[in-house]
């Protein structure tokens, strides 16, 4: 369900170790994302890159917030697109939702989308080890089912993809 910033980085984490689980289309919108994304099992971590494609969208935020109801892990986190605009609608969903972020904009870029190395991207995720997620925790409900047997730890995470 995502972008290439994604892919790019979940390149990156499969680098350091960290199996991934990918859902990306190249120049996805949000709007596309929001449409085709089902919803995922609940994982220990999982990284959004959404909003880059479509940034002035006026929906974007109901899109990202729609998304993100459906991701269900431990540890959620959302690369901020290059575009200002985007990041703050990014960074706003992100807090509601209590979510990390990673803002790309720190790193170097020739065409202020995709970063120059996406090694930097995934060592700032701290995803080296994802073997201290032994259980998943949520407070809704309809997940309370779906936690009767804990999650074994392993190296993966899911990196929902979106821009």
């Amino acid at each position: 369900m995502g972008d290439s910033t994604g892919v790019g980085t979940a390149s990156a984490l499969a680098a350091q170790g960290v199996r991934c689980e990918i859902h990306a289309r190249v120049g996805a919108s949000s709007a596309e994302v929001a449409k085709t994304w089902k919803g995922s099992p609940p994982v220990a971590r999982a990284l959004l890159a959404i909003g880059s494609n479509d940034p002035t969208n006026p929906s974007l935020t109901r899109n990202l917030v729609f998304v993100r109801q459906r991701v269900t892990a431990a540890r959620v986190t959302w690369l901020l697109p290059y575009n200002t605009t985007a990041a703050r609608v990014v960074a706003r969903v992100a807090t509601t939702f209590g979510d990390q972020i990673v803002p790309l904009s720190f790193q170097p870029s020739t065409d202020r989308v995709h970063p120059r190395s996406y090694r930097p991207v995934a060592a700032s995720l701290g995803w080296k080890d994802v073997s201290g997620f032994r259980h998943f925790v949520s407070t809704k409900s309809a997940d309370v089912a779906r936690q009767a047997r804990p999650i074994e730890p392993r190296q993966r995470a899911t990196v929902i993809l979106m821009q």
